[in-house]
């Protein structure tokens, strides 16, 4: 015999599935335009039904199972293997952009172009050695020359520098966000031990390692009470229990707590990008010259070097006006520092008296030019490692940065093209549309609706049975 009431449960029953149903979809809705939010639904099965001898097995409602958060891992892991990639090229292509602001090529005012004007005064020098006033516009445009050395020099030194506090800036974040990760695994855990889905939480941990996957390379293992274990290599980032392990900088170099280096893989996110343009594009170095045969500061250096040494061998060799000779055309700042752009000067001997600079080759000839001429013709000379002028050199250099700088640009754009495209994808599973959480509302309303009358049939029904039934003949 079925009982009077199970109708009632049933439809009690259908109550709650579709109320809560329909508190999923507020939810949904609500959080439509959160950041890393997944969409939720509820997962709504029918009861255990009840079987009757002469009836057969009758159901016995519906209940809701659990509530589960739409997610595709797989989409997870594409997104972070291909954003990591994109953020390096990305921070590198920002980098490059600040030094070919540096060098200015090509432009009238840059290097290249002061270079050759360099050359050309001592060229028109050699045709009028006699005139104080060419000798006056040969020492403004070496002025020059030297003055966008050592600008070069110093604007590449403060932006080294800077990626170095960029590099602090970045290895904190890595440790904030593995701070918040160790947080969101001891709350997730404490559920999975109730038994519970922290969905909301979830989502907050996956949006916290989609950013850190901007910076570095990890790997993530979820163990069995819901814990992520995240590695970098052979360390771990963020163990059991809460346990984070954190990197510093020292020196520059991005180390574990235990003094171990940090294995940071080229084109795996934006720490290896600073690195990698620190020490390679830029170069390392200190006031006594360059140290590795890497980076533009090397070529900088390398290119003053060149031309303070054969300048001053071949004006040695001259005579001034005044018959003087063994006079250097340039100095150093410092005498304790190397031959680097930033420590090059005009002599003082040169400075104090025009007359000095040895435009000729034999005593008593003023108006000899020929050593002058000999000057203007060291930019025909394979001075730098046999095969390159001093104007090729550089204009070399300039072009395999623009050829770098090309391929960030088109790495970046591609990366970026390809990372929207597993986005909009991830969009399509765990995204919300609005258009099709209002159809569940309708659904959900028209159930609950339908489910309510089921009641209010049901309690008039047992009203009759209750208050009717026995009253005729009384």
């Amino acid at each position: 015999m079925i009982s009077s009431f199970l109708g009632i449960e049933i439809a009690k029953r259908a109550l709650f599935v579709n109320r809560t149903a329909l508190d999923i979809t507020s939810h949904n809705i609500a959080n439509a335009n959160t950041e890393g939010y997944s969409r939720q639904e509820g997962l709504i099965s029918t009861t255990l039904p009840i079987s009757l001898p002469s009836v057969g097995i009758i159901g016995t409602g519906a209940e809701l199972r659990s509530i589960r958060r739409v997610r595709n891992e797989f989409l997870d892991i594409q997104y972070r293997d291909e954003n990591r990639i994109k953020d390096y090229w990305d921070e590198l292509k920002s980098t490059l952009e600040k030094i070919e602001y540096i060098l200015g090529e090509p432009s009238d005012s840059g290097l290249s172009s002061t270079i050759d004007k360099f050359w050309n005064s001592w060229q028109e020098l050699s045709t009028n050695p006699e005139s104080m006033a060419i000798r006056g516009s040969l020492k403004e445009q070496a002025e020059t020359l030297l003055s966008i050395l050592s600008h070069i020099r110093g604007g590449l030194i403060q932006l080294r520098d800077q990626l170095d506090k960029d590099l602090v800036i970045q290895v904190n974040n890595v440790n904030d966000m593995a701070v918040q990760l160790g947080a969101l695994n001891e709350e997730i855990k404490r559920s999975y031990i109730r038994g519970q889905s922290p969905n909301d939480l979830l989502d907050k941990r996956d949006l916290l390692l989609d950013r850190l996957s901007e910076y570095i390379n990890f790997d993530v293992n979820i163990n069995e009470v819901g814990e992520a274990i995240i590695n970098i290599r052979d360390h771990t980032l963020v163990g059991i229990n809460n346990k984070v392990y954190k990197m510093t900088v020292l020196d520059g170099q991005v180390l574990w707590d235990d003094g171990s280096n940090v294995y940071l893989k080229n084109e795996q996110g934006r720490l290896s990008s600073v690195i990698y343009a620190r020490d390679n594009l830029i170069g390392v170095v200190d006031d006594r010259g360059y140290n590795y045969e890497t980076g533009i500061l090397n070529a900088i250096d390398r290119l003053a070097s060149v031309i303070f040494n054969r300048v001053n061998e071949l004006h040695g060799t001259g005579y001034g006006l005044d018959n003087s000779t063994g006079n250097d055309f340039f100095s150093l700042i410092d005498a304790g520092k190397g031959v680097i752009a930033s420590n090059i000067k005009i002599s003082d001997v040169i400075l104090q008296d025009l007359s000095k600079i040895a435009a000729s080759t034999v005593m008593d000839s003023p108006g000899d030019g020929s050593n002058a001429l000999n000057i203007a013709r060291i930019n025909r000379e394979f001075l730098i490692d046999g095969s390159f002028t001093i104007g090729d050199y550089w204009n070399n250099q300039t072009d395999s940065l623009g050829i770098i700088s090309q391929r960030a640009n088109w790495l970046f754009e591609n990366q970026n093209t390809l990372v929207d495209a597993i986005e909009k994808e991830r969009e399509s599973v765990s995204g919300v549309s609005i258009d099709e959480e209002v159809i569940n509302m309708i659904r959900y309303q028209n159930a609950f609706s339908a489910a309510s009358r089921i009641l209010t049939t049901m309690d008039e029904m047992l009203s009759i049975l209750i208050e009717k039934t026995g009253v005729v003949g009384r």
